[in-house]
């Protein structure tokens, strides 16, 4: 058994079966099918009969199962009999109990060729094809946009049961798309034109601009940044993972300083790194580092500012996300209270009190950061970097520079 009272499932499977019209079944850890919901397709039937004891369903939808706990998402697959299921998997107490199956569907029209592979591979007796695309043609076809939707529902549907346990499955999940992401960066790497050493390649620039997402407090753009650099880190220390948890801890270094200079506060950003050295030496794979210091990087950056109140921490990283994702254009404190659903004076106070200082000042601190790697491109000219940052008045633009910085962005130009 999955869970202690099977009804539950049985009664979440209905639920599922009744809202999208599509069949799902439970397995165990075995892979075993232990009940269903929805009619047993009928080609399912035969395929399984004609494999006899060599039938290889179990085993593809325990692999499969297993695969969707890795990830910790609904994992999509091609079963033995070139049918579509997708699956979401069940822990309790962080082990895998087994999973939820939806399907079978198919995805396209099938046709002649699909049968004649299926009794090849499968050594079934010739005589069958007739039956077999028979029953095959009854099962339906779904669009891959609403299997991919099925799945992600039949993944709620699993969370559901395991409440307190689907933390682990958020966890899984966000760290195969930190991965997946990294993986993609590593691979545009290997497709640059080598005829010079790695090191040309290495976005030194792209170091300055992740500082600069850190000390704005914007998460998501610091991520995207920190993946690409990552994946030149990794692809460039080969298999030496000593100097990829050296390049690692460079990183750490630099977010710890960027939150610093965002106004965070010393001390617990001194205690965070003394934290942080003493647990980096305790890595030994790429994947498990990879996935640390994206920990790392959203600590730092909430670092920059915080939130005394966790009941606000939802619209006060809503509304910094959307200054930092919208800080070019036109914004104002009317249309970020209206982003977040607030009146624009509770929000306006609401902001001021958890950030410690007021909307417009913020913004300014984001553009003005902003603006400083426009400013080492000396192609463009000053104006021009002040439009592009989203102030409207060039001279309005260097006050706040020089207010933020010190010195104006002129001078700031000839430093770097």
């Amino acid at each position: 058994m999955i869970l202690q009272d099977d009804n539950i499932i049985r009664e979440y499977l209905k639920m599922y079966y009744i809202s999208t019209g599509i069949a799902s079944f439970a397995t165990d850890d075995k892979g075993e099918s232990l009940y269903s919901e929805g009619p047993v397709s009928m080609y399912c039937q035969k395929f399984k009969e004609l494999s006899g004891n060599n039938c290889p369903c179990k085993s593809a939808h325990l692999k499969a199962g297993r695969q969707s706990e890795k990830i910790g998402d609904g994992y999509i697959y091609s079963c033995p009999g070139g049918l579509i299921h997708w699956t979401a998997s069940i822990i309790v107490k962080g082990l895998y109990m087994g999973a939820l199956v939806g399907g079978p569907v198919q995805m396209c029209e099938p046709d002649g060729l699909l049968i004649d592979d299926i009794i090849r591979i499968n050594d079934f007796d010739v005589q069958n094809r007739g039956i077999l695309h028979a029953y095959i043609n009854a099962v339906p076809i779904v669009e891959p946009e609403r299997v991919r939707h099925l799945s992600d529902m039949l993944y709620v549907v699993a969370k559901a049961l395991i409440s307190e346990e689907s933390g682990i499955l958020s966890e899984r999940k966000k760290f195969y798309q930190e991965q997946a992401k990294i993986n993609e960066s590593i691979q545009y790497v290997k497709d640059l034109d080598y005829s010079e050493h790695i090191s040309k390649y290495y976005p030194i620039e792209l170091e300055d601009e992740l500082m600069s997402k850190v000390k704005s407090g914007d998460k998501k753009g610091a991520k995207i940044i920190l993946n690409e650099l990552l994946g030149y880190a990794l692809f460039s220390s080969g298999n030496n993972f000593e100097i990829t948890k050296a390049k690692v801890l460079e990183l750490m270094i630099m977010l710890s300083r960027a939150a610093v200079e965002g106004g965070g506060n010393l001390e617990m950003i001194f205690g965070l790194k003394l934290r942080y050295l003493n647990e980096i030496s305790e890595f030994d794979n790429v994947e498990g580092l990879c996935g640390w210091i994206i920990k790392v990087l959203e600590r730092f950056a909430d670092c920059v500012f915080t939130v005394n109140n966790v009941n606000n921490s939802y619209i006060i990283h809503k509304a910094i996300a959307y200054i930092n994702d919208n800080y070019m254009n036109d914004i104002t404190l009317e249309s970020a209270s209206k982003y977040v659903y607030l009146s624009t004076s509770y929000f306006s106070r609401l902001f001021k009190r958890e950030v410690g200082i007021n909307f417009i000042d913020y913004l300014n601190k984001v553009r003005v950061e902003q603006s400083k790697k426009y400013l080492a491109d000396l192609k463009i000219p000053l104006s021009e970097v002040a439009h592009m940052v989203g102030f409207t008045d060039q001279s309005y633009y260097t006050k706040v520079f020089k207010k933020i910085e010190g010195i104006a962005p002129g001078q700031f130009r000839k430093m770097v």
